[in-house]
């Protein structure tokens, strides 16, 4: 069984992966949430809905899974969480895919990723919770940005995110030029 591990935590915009999250249901892996918090204890998204995670970060064998995925919102309180820190950096390391969007590309900052990889985000120089761990010689302004084993997006660019995430799983044909059209252009039905 494939298995793709999805980071929640207070704050995250649920808006930037529930695309991803509801299209997972047409592929051969499953979801599995995770947070920082212990096992048990619910999650407040951005949008004041909670979720209760299935793990903790305590217990989360990278070795399990095929993929990580970041959400945007405000990762900042968790930037020096050094268990969290050593799982991302597990994944980057084992060459496992990595999806991090909108504010979530800080935390790959905080495992010293983008150190080593082309990115982008949608945080900038002047949001100083987070200067101490963005390169901002690697930062690119684009929408979408692949490099190694890591796609990052601005976050609203959570479709065409959703959309190359799906790809590099194996989600979708590569040669489907938009797999979510669905969720791109409004239908009578």
């Amino acid at each position: 069984m494939k298995k793709l591990l999805l980071f929640l935590y207070d704050s995250f915009a649920e808006f930037e992966v529930i695309t991803l999250v509801t299209a997972l249901k047409r592929t051969d892996y499953t979801l599995v949430t995770f947070s920082t918090k212990p096992k048990g204890e619910a999650i407040t998204a951005l949008s004041t809905l909670c979720y209760l995670p299935a793990r903790s970060v305590q217990d989360i064998d990278v070795d399990e899974f095929a993929a990580l995925v970041i959400p945007g919102g405000a990762p900042h309180p968790f930037l020096h969480d050094q268990k969290l820190i050593q799982v991302i950096r597990s994944f980057y390391e084992q060459n496992k895919l990595i999806a991090a969007i909108c504010g979530g590309p800080s935390l790959l900052g905080a495992a010293a990723i983008l150190n080593e990889i082309a990115y982008t985000a949608s945080i900038e120089p002047s949001d100083l919770e987070y200067e101490h761990v963005m390169n901002w010689e690697n930062k690119r302004n684009e929408r979408l940005v692949i490099d190694k084993n890591v796609i990052t997006a601005t976050g609203s660019n959570y479709l065409d995110f959703a959309e190359e995430v799906l790809r590099r799983l194996g989600g979708v044909e590569p040669e489907d030029k938009n797999p979510l059209q669905y969720f791109r252009e409004p239908s009578m039905s």
